[in-house]
């Protein structure tokens, strides 16, 4: 799947302090780097960002657009009804992130820690999770096309009222997976996880 990389003019990059940061308006443009952003932001847009080693907490009700997230904590992060658009998540911890109704279109998430993630309701277009652990996260009533999950670990996920079909598990850890009976139509597993699946609902093998 062919994803937009986030749109960033690297030549008008500003590498700034985070105190410099004028949180009335929206921010562009910047390059934050090895600091704590923890001001409860409020309706803010950072558009063409780069955050290299930055913690952000207590930062809620915000919308990133062509922005890329390097070895940052976004822990606990509220990004309820939120606009997540061209952006990258690389090798970051986003442990208990919340994307309940959220629009994500043309995100990557890379090597993250992203166990406890809700993403219930969220609308999701041309997301990929690569090398990922998403255990015991949450896909409930999910809208998606081009959803993609690459050696990703989905042990506990639940997948409720969210269509799999098409979507290509072979590669991820499944263990303990939930999800409707309907729902597992057109998925793509493998032999093992195949015998996962059944009997996870109810079915028991006998081998001659």
């Amino acid at each position: 799947m062919k994803k937009s990389k986030p749109k960033i003019n690297w030549r008008y990059l500003e590498e700034i302090d985070i105190s410099a940061l004028d949180t009335e308006n929206d921010i562009e443009y910047k390059k934050i780097s090895n600091s704590e952003i923890k001001t409860s932001l409020k309706k803010i847009e950072f558009n063409a960002c780069v955050f290299e080693k930055v913690t952000f907490t207590n930062v809620e009700k915000v919308d990133f657009i062509d922005c890329i997230f390097n070895n940052c904590d976004l822990s606990n992060i509220d990004l309820s009804e939120r606009l997540l658009l061209r952006s990258e998540f690389n090798n970051c911890k986003l442990t208990g992130s919340t994307f309940v109704e959220t629009s994500l279109q043309d995100v990557l998430f890379n090597g993250c820690n992203m166990n406890y993630s809700n993403f219930n309701n969220s609308r999701i277009k041309e997301v990929t999770f690569t090398n990922t652990n998403l255990k015991d996260s949450s896909f409930i009533e999910v809208e998606h096309t081009k959803l993609l999950f690459s050696n990703s670990d989905l042990e506990n996920v639940e997948f409720f009222y969210t269509k799999l079909k098409d979507i290509d598990l072979s590669t991820c850890s499944i263990e303990g997976i939930s999800v409707n009976q309907n729902d597992l139509r057109g998925v793509f597993i493998n032999s093992y996880q195949a015998t996962i699946l059944i009997r996870g609902l109810g079915v028991n093998i006998k081998d001659e």
